[in-house]
């Protein structure tokens, strides 16, 4: 069995900019698409990615290993900042399932529907590219990202993070066995 690699007290530097990028660009893309539909919408758009943000600091960084530190995603300084610790009782004992996740996939695919839209009106290569832009960030980015960047390294995964069981198990559901490979 292969060893389980060392947690990070604080992560470097490098993991946090690049899957800062990733999420920005994906941000990003969605807000251009949303405003090349409609300016309101990018408006929108942009109130609901920050209140995604917000509650994940909220509900989650307060109660984290990281808080107060540099997590995989940077969020436990910034959490600090604006929330107080609290008992992470509620947060082992939680169970994350694709529904605590579909506020963050309707951010990720609501611009493929902007980006749809955009093109039967007319075609364009780069909407093409900025609507399956988040696509392939969440299945082949989110992989890289959760599967060997973030959770691997993760104190409070080792504690116990339901964000990252989740994700490991999905991780886990994406890889054959060598066995099950071999039938």
């Amino acid at each position: 069995m292969a060893k389980k690699p060392e947690g990070f007290e604080n992560y470097p530097l490098w993991i946090v900019l690049l899957i800062n990028l990733v999420s920005l660009s994906v941000y990003a893309s969605g807000l251009y698409l949303f405003y090349l539909v409609w300016p309101v919408l990018a408006v929108l758009f942009f109130i609901y990615v920050l209140y995604l943000e917000f509650s994940i600091y909220q509900k989650s960084c307060t109660c984290c290993y990281y808080y107060g530190k540099i997590c995989a995603f940077g969020r436990g300084k910034i959490a600090k900042i604006f929330f107080k610790k609290v008992s992470g009782k509620n947060f082992l004992e939680k169970q994350v399932s694709m529904k605590d996740l579909l506020p963050q996939f309707v951010a990720t695919l609501a611009p493929l529907f902007a980006g749809i839209y955009l093109l039967v009106q007319n075609f364009n290569w780069l909407v093409l590219v900025l609507m399956l832009w988040p696509l392939i960030v969440m299945f082949s980015g989110n992989p890289v990202i959760y599967g060997q960047l973030a959770c691997p390294h993760c104190k409070q995964a080792r504690i116990r993070c339901p964000a990252c069981e989740f994700f490991m198990e999905m991780e886990k559901k994406g890889k054959k066995s060598p066995k099950k490979a071999a039938d």
